[in-house]
């Protein structure tokens, strides 16, 4: 179970990992946009992919991710970085890759709200977060 655990955990870090790198690479592209720039790059881009009670919520969107992106980004991508590096240990056998994937999950949901506030916080993905935490906490037996 453990070995199934960590694969899959390498696989999502492998999708997430460069997505967030070019979040950074767009949020430096935005930050310096007039607002009405961004929220007409918005309008034309996807309001033919959402319904129109979501636009005023993809519009707050934008805008937090013009006055926090890179911030946001990085610390996805570093909380990614150090989920691999957890993972990698408990794939090696070590415990303390238990301590260091769960501190990165949770400090990965804390520090976002930190920096930009609640609106960063998801429901499910705290649940999630959680869920893999207690998997990989039910596999402890397995590692040294």
């Amino acid at each position: 179970m453990l070995t199934w655990l960590c694969v899959a955990s390498f696989i999502n870090q492998g999708v997430v990992f460069p997505i967030y790198l070019a979040g950074m690479l767009v949020s430096l592209a935005i930050r310096d946009m007039a607002p009405e720039e961004l929220h007409k790059l918005v309008e034309t881009t996807y309001y033919s992919f959402i319904q129109p009670s979501q636009r005023e919520a993809a519009l707050e969107y934008a805008d937090l991710l013009q006055a926090h992106g890179l911030a946001l980004m990085g610390v996805f991508a570093l909380r990614t970085l150090v989920r691999f590096i957890g993972t990698f240990r408990m794939w090696q056998g070590w415990k303390d890759g238990f301590h260091i994937y769960t501190s990165a999950q949770l400090l990965g949901m804390l520090v976002p709200i930190l920096i930009a506030g609640q609106q960063t916080l998801s429901f499910v993905g705290f649940i999630l977060a959680l869920n893999w935490c207690y998997l990989y906490f039910t596999q402890r037996k397995a590692l040294r």
